[in-house]
């Protein structure tokens, strides 16, 4: 489930995005008010968008950064459009996977991401998050509660930031 996050100085990427060929689920101007978390209610300060790069799950990281690549080659004009022309402040993907560590057995966690994805992302001024997660737990049912809460994250909005319905478009 791999995801890239730009952030923008410009008031707006609305003439970007209705222009380019990035398919994006999420996208905020910038006097667009936060809904959610501490700074609910004021304004993001910045443009900005999100792209759904893999819908790999997070214990695939190898097809996660399959999928990224395979992004970054199709979307490589529009990505370097979008850094030369659109006072682009951050852009990065995020790989979010499970901790490995202390489950059956493994002592130590290495994940490596090749030299073809570090090259494309550095060609393209483009970082790379890697979100650690726990892993999920199985739901137990015990006496004084049916089943524990899972520590998976909530899956992510659907609606733009502004609470208008979101425009997606497919990555093939």
């Amino acid at each position: 489930m791999c995801v890239l996050r730009v952030t923008s100085n410009r008031k707006t990427l609305t003439d970007f995005l209705s222009a380019s060929r990035i398919p994006f689920y999420e996208a905020h101007d910038k006097n667009t008010l936060q809904r959610l978390g501490r700074n609910k209610g004021k304004p993001f300060g910045y443009a900005g968008f999100q792209s759904d790069v893999s819908a790999r799950e997070w214990d695939d990281l190898p097809g996660q950064v399959s999928d990224a690549v395979r992004f970054l080659r199709r979307y490589k004009a529009d990505l370097k459009l979008l850094r030369q022309r659109f006072k682009v402040r951050d852009l990065r993907l995020d790989f979010p996977y499970y901790l490995r560590v202390c489950r059956n057995n493994i002592a130590v966690q290495c994940d490596l991401l090749p030299p073809v994805l570090i090259a494309l992302a550095g060609e393209l001024g483009i970082g790379i998050e890697m979100t650690v997660y726990p892993p999920p737990r199985a739901h137990k049912r015990t006496k004084k509660s049916r089943t524990r809460p899972s520590t998976e994250p909530p899956p992510s909005r659907s609606a733009t930031s502004s609470g208008t319905p979101e425009r997606r478009r497919s990555v093939s």
